[in-house]
């Protein structure tokens, strides 16, 4: 028995959801799949990718030939290369980290990073422990109501009337709350 009639006989095993089968055809099947996805992606990692939705697929799904196909190695290689060229279909365009100009000269293209950089990052935890420690300080109603305001968005008439404290209260303790919060943050700077 040759290769073809094997890899046919252990696709309809595998279509039975039998495991062996399944773990045979990928020794047999897996070496060329992968240079046929290497092939068209020219990136190992996605090929490796490709090669792993293809065989994810046939356990889950069992893959159906095209009426008047037999499912042999010839149909996976088949299957693989169109999944490997679905792959790059869908892939971002990449713009290359380094370039040549007109003249051959090199030239880098550096690509910021998103989101805050580690020294920014750590500033601003320092920043959020300093601010946790200064809102320790504050009397519960105050600083309840200070949160109500900066949190939850409240103006000082839905603060006072979710607290049942008169607006002027509610004012105050909002102003002397952010005085001391500017007070203690200063100080501790």
């Amino acid at each position: 028995m040759d290769d073809r009639d094997e890899v046919s006989r252990l696709l309809a095993r595998v279509a039975l959801r039998d495991a062996p089968s399944f773990e045979a055809l990928y020794r047999l099947a897996a070496p060329r799949l992968l240079a046929v996805a290497l092939r068209v992606t020219q990136d190992r990692a996605m090929a490796e990718d490709v090669l792993q939705d293809v065989f994810v697929t046939l356990w889950n799904q069992s893959l159906v030939a095209a009426p008047g196909q037999h499912r042999t190695l010839a149909w996976l290689c088949v299957v693989t290369r169109h999944r490997a060229i679905d792959l790059l279909r869908k892939r971002e365009p990449e713009e290359p980290l380094q370039a040549r100009g007109e003249f051959g000269e090199e030239s880098t293209h550096d690509v910021p990073a998103e989101g805050a950089s580690p020294m920014d990052q750590l500033l601003a935890n320092e920043d959020d422990a300093q601010l946790g420690r200064c809102m320790g300080r504050l009397e519960d109603e105050p600083k309840r109501a200070l949160l109500l305001a900066f949190y939850d968005g409240l103006t000082h008439m839905e603060i006072a009337a979710r607290m049942q404290k008169p607006l002027g209260t509610i004012k105050a303790w909002t102003r002397r709350s952010l005085m001391r919060l500017k007070g203690c943050m200063e100080a501790m700077a």
